[in-house]
């Protein structure tokens, strides 16, 4: 079975016009045949492979698959069944941002409590609530993407902009 990277790659190499899969292994430092590997979902990959993989490919969507997967962010778009409709998919992604608002508003009470006070639902929220935070960047920046592309705007723009905020916010 595919992972979300390998999907990924596999679509990112077959848009692929500037480099033959030779040149990309031999760039990245991978045979052809653990290239071959990875886009089949049948290896792993580590973070170092990914961030190689996606600076010699330089795709959008590669480079962002591979860092939700080396910072452990899943995306909204896991659910197989709203990946073609938009705007279900946005739907739910709502849904689920409102969800992940009222565990914000129970997670900062929660962390107003003393530690020895905490109820054991106070403490779960304070440990789901990381995830839940992390999720909801993953699935903006998914959406952000989404939207940019439907628009006409190239992932390399996209890309462009995003550099150019991190450079600016660390």
């Amino acid at each position: 079975m595919k992972n979300k990277f390998a999907e990924q790659l596999s679509l990112a190499l077959g848009k692929n016009k500037t480099l033959t899969q030779q040149q990309i292994a031999d760039r990245t430092h991978v045979s052809p045949g653990q290239l071959s590997r990875l886009k089949s979902g049948s290896r792993s990959t580590d973070s170092q492979i990914r961030k190689s993989l996606a600076n010699v490919i330089n795709d959008f969507w590669l480079s962002y698959s591979g860092a939700r997967e080396n910072f452990g962010v899943l995306s909204f778009q896991n659910d197989r069944q709203l990946q073609g409709d938009m705007f279900s998919a946005l739907m739910k992604q709502k849904k689920e941002q409102r969800q992940r608002e009222r565990i914000e508003v129970e997670f900062e009470e929660a962390i107003t409590v003393k530690p020895r006070d905490r109820t054991p639902a106070q403490q779960l929220v304070i440990e789901r609530y990381p995830r839940e935070y992390a999720e909801e960047i993953s699935a903006e920046i998914t959406d952000l993407a989404k939207k940019a592309e439907y628009a006409g705007i190239s992932m390399d723009k996209l890309q462009e902009v995003i550099d150019k905020v991190n450079q600016e916010n660390g």
